[in-house]
């Protein structure tokens, strides 16, 4: 019995695994295919311990479930292990030219973040006015002084994202 469970251990770090290496050549949704992949290879380990050991159980049908929460908490726990390191957040950093922020000009906003492990895909700009802007790079313009708070936020091709909010002093024209 021990070895049918340490079986399942091992099919387990087998199928996270591979699903690391699907969710790292960014075909489809990573949780999607994860899942996909550790149920697959749950199905073909039961086929082997069957093939491997039917003979020697007492009640052959309990081998589908057997070790079924070993295989599958392994499965999770190496799963997340081997994927974490991988799925860096995108970083949200920008630059503002022209400098000083002046009321009545036009400022155009840059997103200056490379993904450390992709791309990244959206970008959403909000300026405090209740318009977003969803490009790269952004335009606005401030009609008071003051203090004022941008929040840039970007989201990467494993859609995870991180946002940025920053305080800005515009000053009046002279």
């Amino acid at each position: 019995m021990n070895v049918i469970y340490w079986s399942r251990v091992g099919f387990g770090i087998i199928a996270a695994l591979a699903a690391t290496l699907l969710v790292n050549l960014k075909a489809g949704n990573p949780l999607i295919n994860g899942i996909t992949i550790g149920l697959a290879v749950y199905l073909i380990s039961y086929y082997f311990i069957k093939w491997k050991f039917a003979t020697k159980v007492d009640q052959p049908t309990k081998l589908l479930t057997m070790g079924i929460g070993a295989f599958f908490l392994t499965f999770i726990l190496c799963w997340v292990l081997f994927i974490t390191p991988f799925l860096a957040p995108p970083p949200a950093t920008f630059t503002m030219n022209p400098q000083p922020l002046v009321v009545g000009e036009e400022i155009t906003f840059t997103s200056t973040g490379v993904d450390p492990d992709g791309d990244i895909l959206q970008w959403v700009w909000d300026f405090g006015d209740g318009n977003l802007v969803e490009k790269n790079e952004a335009t606005y313009t401030f009609s008071s002084a003051g203090n004022h708070t941008i929040k840039l936020t970007v989201v990467d091709d494993h859609g995870i994202s991180m946002s940025n909010i920053t305080t800005l002093t515009v000053v009046a024209a002279s």
